[in-house]
Parts: structure tokens; C-alpha cells; sequence
């Protein structure tokens, strides 16, 4: 053993002198930004996508632009830290919490992290102890190879050379840096060009949902990509002027004369107003979705009798059928924006949540409008009052009075949320029965909220409608709160019966359940989830919608309409008067029956996506000005 000392002692002998050590001092910190390339993207496709180097997912081109921005990233670190360990571990360490968050967010809501979701962190936070975290073998699997990725860069490393000089500070450190800032940024302009498709078919562009685009063209370079949707650009030849002269072209209500409740098919039943205005008592219901339209299914019993009674066209005063949400598995805020302002996600950039990021004043809306022709305007939603900001916008919307949890004391639970029967008892007790004159009461529930996986707690929640022709938790526990929201629902109309007051109850879902809940129905008729066209997919934002009333009023039962034709329609059933912009909305209906934002259908019922707007009508650029004027003005 001494004599092996002098040896290399003499000879200068060590690992670390070795050839084949100083290659992979150099080549195992360069390989890094690859292997978090394919951990990141790895980790978030697992349980939906085959992997992505397979032919399905991205081309070579596509993974190698992607490759310029993620060693671009690291080298940015790199010659600013200095040290290839410290950098390549910080992009290791990245790159897993990025791939694991967006892994954990696909599955509850079927979309990518995007840059708008750090405006909704908080309200995320509110709802995220509700969902079932499972680290699946793949996902470990990932893991453990960024432990060893870790630990090789450990050993593995270089240093850049260091000096004091500021010029050879500059040349060796901070210049190289800019380099890598301006690849980032040569890809992001290469990307975000307006004809991107057609000079590169390689990169999609589809802004169908942010996961498709995820899907072809990778996790950063579709974020990179939807930044450019991330503010909202003037509509083509606005101004102030030209939106305040459509609003005059609309100030009469003219449009409703003989208008007919559906624009599909061929419903003649026309829209009529009582001659004295009635009470409006709104619910959205969280998460209340119909899932027999999705396929082939058979249950135990039926999930929403109540609710499918009121669809069938049988119920006297009673308005039925669906609307196109749009958002799925989540942002129920946008839903509710839609529904109270006339305004459509449409015409926003695709993640947007304007309750966070465009409401910054008062705004027109079903609230004020009512007030001001002698409502008192209510908004109710039990649960933290901080959630998607409702405690600022609320105000801003011009509701008279708005409650939340805090406000309602006791309230039961199912599961870990506030249910319909509490919540429903707190709103007759202390707001509608108290109020001594009309009343607009806008109420968003809770019961329904994701989170369905795993086995109930039997102590306040038995899962009771299952499937016979499959077994999923998932659709068992989803259904079995839709059986008791469907309950709690004719119980509000049971109490609206006996109120001599007239009144007219509208009751509609915000989106329908994540992928999960709803996988088995596809598999059960034949189709794979993750392969649905466009046409197939908008399915998924379909949500029931039913207006019944305790007075007269028509009855239809083929409305498919989106929540922001709906405000209009409700006000004009009501006996309200409308306003210019509701009477131009209403008029854009004739046209387009639906819109959201994943696509519109036109009068014969057949799917179009957004970017075919323009060319089926001329409206769509007045509504897009009278939208940006009416949030931004």
C-alpha cells in the first residue's frame, strides 16, 4: 500500500487528474439541462400521454427547440452563479417541482400551470388539502433520477474562471449570460409570430386547451407561447367613441320583441315579461354537471331526478336545457363572470381569470342593473371570502350585500365542505325572507368541490349511486353529491311555491368534473379521453341550466345557450328592463347561439372553433369592442 503512495505520489496520480474524470466533470453538467427537460415533461404527461419521445408526442424539432430554452435557463445560471454544481442542481430542483405542480394540477383540472395562475395561488391554496396526492411509480421514478442527477453534479462539475478585473468579469460571465437571455428570447419571437403554423407545422398553436398545445409543442415553449394572451389587446379599430355609438344603436330593447327562448332547431317559444317584476334567486352549483351526456351509463338510480324532470319539458313555468361553460375541473370564478357581466372568456387570452386580473373598477353588471331599477342585489358563497378576490369584485359589481362562510355561522358539512341543505337555510332564514322588497339574490354553492377520490367518511357522506357497468370512487362520490345537490335544489323550489312573492329560480353548474371522474364513461362507450376532437371536447363544457318560475312564464325545454347570453334572458323573464349592451348581446345571439371559450356554435347547432368568428359574423368585432369598452373603460 505505501509503496502504491509513492506511486502516485511520484507519477501525480488521482481520480480526479484521470482523463475520463475530467470529461464527465464537464459532460454530466452538460447533459443536465437534458435530463430535466425529460423529468419535467415525464412527470407531468404520466397518466395521460404515452411518452413524449414516442412519435405521438413532440417531433424532433419541436424537443429541440425546446432543448435551446432549457439550456439557455441553465446557462443563464451557470455563468452568473459561476459553479456548474450550484446551477445545475438549482435546475434539477426546478425542473421536479415544475413537472410534479403541473402533474398534480392536470389531474384535478385537465390544464398546465400558466403564467395567470400566480394571480389565483391563494385561492389554489384554499381548495388544494381537498385532493388525494398519490406519487404514482412513474412519477418516482422520475424523482429518483433527479436524486442521482443531483448526486452525479455533485461530483461531476466545473468552475468558471473568477477575477476581479471587471472586463474579463464581463466577457467570461455576464456576456455569455446575454447570449442565453437572447435565445430565449429569439425563441419566444420565432414562436409568438403570427404565422408560426404555416412556416413551421411542427409547432401547434391550438388554444383549444392549454394541454393539447403542452402536448405537441412542450410544457415551456406553449407557456412561452400563451404569454403572448396574457393582457388584452385593443379590438381592431377601437375607441371610446365607436363603442359608446353601438351602445346608442342598442339603447332600444326592440331586439326582444318576439324574440324565441332557443336559437337551435326549431323552437318557436317566444320570451315574454310579467307585468309585475319579479324576485331572482340564482344558483350556481358548483361543480353540477349531467354526466348521461357524455355516453352510455347505467346507475343504480338516478343521480338528479329533481333535475331531469325540469330538462324533460314536462314541469309547467319552466325553462330547460345546457349551456357551454368555459372553463372544466375548475376557475369557477369565470363561469360567474360571464353569467352576471354579458361579457364572453372568448375574448380573453386562454387561463385568464378576470375577477384577478381585469376587474379594477365598477363595472355594469345584472347587480347594478337591477338596483337600480329597485332590487336589492345579494351575492352568497359559503366559503372564504377571499377566494378568486369575490370580496373585492362583489362591491365592484355594485351587489348591495355579500356573504360568505364568515358571515353564516354554523354551517354542516359533506365531506370537508359547507353543503346546499346549511347554506340553503341560511339564505332563506336571514337574506330572502328578511328582504321587504324585490330581490336579485346571486348564490355560488360549495358542497360538489373536487376532490372526489378515496373513500368517503360515512360519518356525513355515503357514496349511494354507483355504476353497473363499471366501478370508479371517483364517479360514485361526484354523482352521489349530485343526488344530494339535485335534493337540496327541489327543496328551494318546494319553499318558492308557498312564496306568494313572484319568483323565478335559475339553477346551473359551473363546469363539469376533471378527466378522472369521467374516464370510464368514454372507455365504457369506446373512446379514449386524451384522442377526443375538438367537436367531442366541447361536449365536456356542457352543463345543465333550468329557470322555473312561480308565476307564468313559457315553457321550452331545448335552450343551449353559454352563461353569457343568460343574464339577459333572466332580466327580460323577470320583467326587468335591459340595457344597450344586454340588448346587443342578445342580438349577437341570433347569430351565435353559444359561445365560450373553446369555441361557438352557430344556428344549425355544428361546432366552430374561435378563430372562425370573424368570418361567420360581422358582429364579432362590435362585441369584442363593446366588451374591452365595458371592462377597461
Amino acid at each position: 500500500m505505501s509503496e502504491m503512495k509513492k506511486m502516485n505520489g511520484k507519477r501525480g496520480f488521482s481520480m480526479k487528474n484521470n482523463a475520463f474524470w475530467k470529461v464527465l466533470n464537464y459532460f454530466i453538467p452538460l447533459v443536465t439541462p437534458f435530463i430535466g427537460f425529460v423529468i419535467l415533461e415525464r412527470m407531468w404527461r404520466t397518466n395521460y400521454m404515452n411518452e413524449f419521445l414516442d412519435g405521438e408526442g413532440m417531433s424532433i424539432k419541436i424537443i429541440l427547440l425546446n432543448l435551446v430554452v432549457y439550456y439557455a435557463i441553465w446557462g443563464i445560471l451557470t455563468f452568473l452563479i459561476g459553479r456548474s454544481r450550484i446551477s445545475s442542481i438549482i435546475f434539477i430542483v426546478l425542473c421536479c417541482i415544475t413537472g410534479l405542480a403541473n402533474y398534480f394540477v392536470i389531474e384535478f383540472r385537465r390544464s398546465p400551470i400558466n403564467i395567470n395562475d400566480f394571480r389565483s395561488i391563494g385561492t389554489a391554496m384554499n381548495v388544494a388539502g381537498s385532493y388525494e396526492y398519490k406519487l404514482v411509480s412513474k412519477i418516482v421514478l422520475c424523482l429518483f433520477g433527479a436524486v442521482i442527477m443531483i448526486a452525479l453534479n455533485l461530483f461531476f462539475h466545473f468552475k468558471l474562471y473568477n477575477t476581479k478585473k471587471i472586463g474579463l468579469q464581463i466577457a467570461l460571465h455576464i456576456f455569455p449570460a446575454i447570449i442565453c437571455v437572447c435565445a430565449i428570447w429569439g425563441v419566444s419571437a420565432l414562436i409568438t409570430r403570427d404565422n408560426i403554423s404555416k412556416i413551421w407545422p411542427d409547432f401547434s398553436t391550438t388554444l383549444f386547451t392549454p394541454k393539447a398545445m403542452a402536448d405537441k409543442d412542450g410544457y415551456l415553449l406553449s407557456s412561452i407561447y400563451m404569454a403572448k394572451f396574457s393582457r388584452v389587446e385593443k379590438p381592431d379599430g377601437y375607441s371610446d367613441e365607436k363603442a359608446r355609438s353601438l351602445l346608442a344603436k342598442y339603447a332600444n330593447s326592440g331586439v326582444w320583441d318576439n324574440d324565441t327562448i332557443s336559437k337551435i332547431g326549431n323552437s318557436k317559444t317566444i320570451i315574454k315579461s310579467p307585468t309585475e317584476q319579479a324576485n331572482i334567486l340564482v344558483i350556481m352549483n358548483e361543480c353540477f354537471s349531467d354526466l348521461r351526456i357524455l355516453g352510455r351509463m347505467h346507475t343504480n338510480k338516478d343521480y338528479m331526478p329533481f333535475t331531469h324532470k325540469l330538462l324533460s319539458g314536462t314541469v309547467k313555468n319552466t325553462i330547460s336545457g345546457y349551456f357551454y361553460s368555459s372553463v372544466l375541473g375548475g376557475n369557477t370564478a369565470n363561469t360567474e363572470y360571464e353569467f352576471l357581466t354579458g361579457d364572453t372568456m372568448a375574448f380573453y387570452p386562454a387561463g385568464s381569470v378576470p375577477y384577478q386580473q381585469f376587474v379594477q373598477q365598477k363595472t355594469d353588471t345584472m347587480a347594478s342593473i337591477l338596483s337600480a331599477q329597485g332590487a336589492r342585489s345579494t351575492a352568497a358563497h359559503p366559503y372564504v371570502s377571499y377566494g378568486w378576490d369575490r370580496n373585492k369584485v362583489y362591491p365592484l359589481f355594485g351587489f348591495d350585500e355579500k356573504k360568505f362562510a364568515v358571515d353564516m355561522g354554523e354551517l354542516t358539512r359533506v365531506r370537508i365542505y359547507n353543503d346546499d341543505v346549511s347554506f340553503y337555510n341560511y339564505l332563506f332564514n336571514n337574506i330572502l325572507n328578511r328582504v321587504d322588497k324585490r330581490y336579485f339574490s346571486f348564490n355560488v354553492t360549495m358542497q360538489n368541490h373536487g376532490g372526489y377520490s378515496g373513500v368517503p367518511d360515512p360519518a356525513n357522506f355515503k357514496a349511494e349511486i354507483t355504476y353497473k357497468d363499471f366501478a370508479n370512487q371517483n364517479t360514485s362520490n361526484y354523482l352521489s353529491l349530485i343526488k344530494i345537490s339535485d335534493d337540496e335544489f327541489k327543496k328551494v323550489i318546494d319553499k318558492v311555491k308557498k312564496d306568494p312573492r313572484p319568483t323565478i329560480v335559475v339553477m346551473f353548474g359551473d363546469h363539469q368534473p376533471n378527466d378522472i371522474t369521467v374516464h370510464d364513461i368514454y372507455s365504457y362507450n369506446g373512446k379514449d379521453i386524451d384522442k377526443l376532437n375538438n367537436a367531442e371536447r366541447f361536449n365536456r363544457y356542457k352543463v345543465p341550466v333550468v329557470m322555473w318560475a312561480n308565476y307564468d312564464i313559457p315553457e321550452d325545454n331545448h335552450l343551449i345557450t353559454s352563461a353569457n347570453f343568460l343574464g339577459g334572458m333572466v332580466q327580460k323573464l323577470a320583467g326587468y328592463q335591459t340595457s344597450s349592451y344586454q340588448n346587443f348581446i342578445e342580438s349577437f345571439r341570433q347569430y351565435v347561439p353559444a359561445i365560450s371559450a373553446q369555441g361557438f356554435l352557430d344556428k344549425d347547432g355544428s361546432y366552430h372553433e374561435i378563430s372562425e368568428l370573424d368570418k361567420y359574423t360581422s358582429m364579432a368585432n362590435d362585441y369584442r369592442t363593446l366588451q374591452y369598452y365595458h371592462i377597461f373603460k
